[in-house]
């Protein structure tokens, strides 16, 4: 497939375009949409003291009602670093200062119609200096929600990145 034009046809707070492929075998052109959306993180936070996952619950408009997540943002500060950013939102979610922080993954979190790619990291945490609960101009409402890693690992997720960051705690995370 080949891009043969692509056009913004919506600027909200996210973007939509119409973008025409066309098939490399038969040069048929087919109409499609794309979502423009920032980059992301999310990381999965191991609280070492504790020996607790921290995770929040949100509201998601997608899904139209609460899910219980690892925190995640979006990629939005020109010329911060993935990992700069996740610490930011784990402080910014849960309150948090990052003792260290791992990359896990790169994936594409829907990749037929949307073009994020986002990067997970594993975080070890010692310490909450703030309430966390998001930030208040970007309209987040964020519950904290601390578990042991049994009930981690025993809790059935539907967020995709907390399903991928539950699989790895499970082959990874040492007792």
């Amino acid at each position: 497939m080949k891009i043969r034009e692509k056009k913004s046809v919506f600027k909200g707070f996210y973007e939509l375009f119409s973008v025409k492929l066309e098939e490399e075998y038969s040069g048929k052109i087919i109409d499609r949409e794309q979502f423009n959306l920032f980059d992301s993180v999310a990381a999965l936070v191991w609280d070492t003291q504790l020996q607790k996952v921290i995770l929040v619950k949100q509201f998601r408009v997608g899904a139209e009602k609460a899910l219980i997540e690892i925190p995640a943002g979006k990629r939005d500060v020109e010329g911060e670093s993935a990992s700069t950013t996740a610490i930011r939102e784990i402080e910014e979610e849960i309150g948090y200062q990052t003792d260290s922080i791992k990359e896990i993954a790169k994936f594409f979190t829907t990749p037929g119609p949307v073009t994020e790619r986002m990067t997970l990291f594993y975080a070890e945490v010692s310490h909450q200096s703030g309430s966390g609960g998001g930030v208040k101009d970007e309209h987040e409402n964020i519950e904290l929600i601390k578990m042991d890693a049994t009930t981690f690992l025993q809790t059935t997720f539907e967020d995709a990145k907390t399903i991928i960051a539950q699989q790895w705690f499970q082959i990874h995370h040492q007792n």
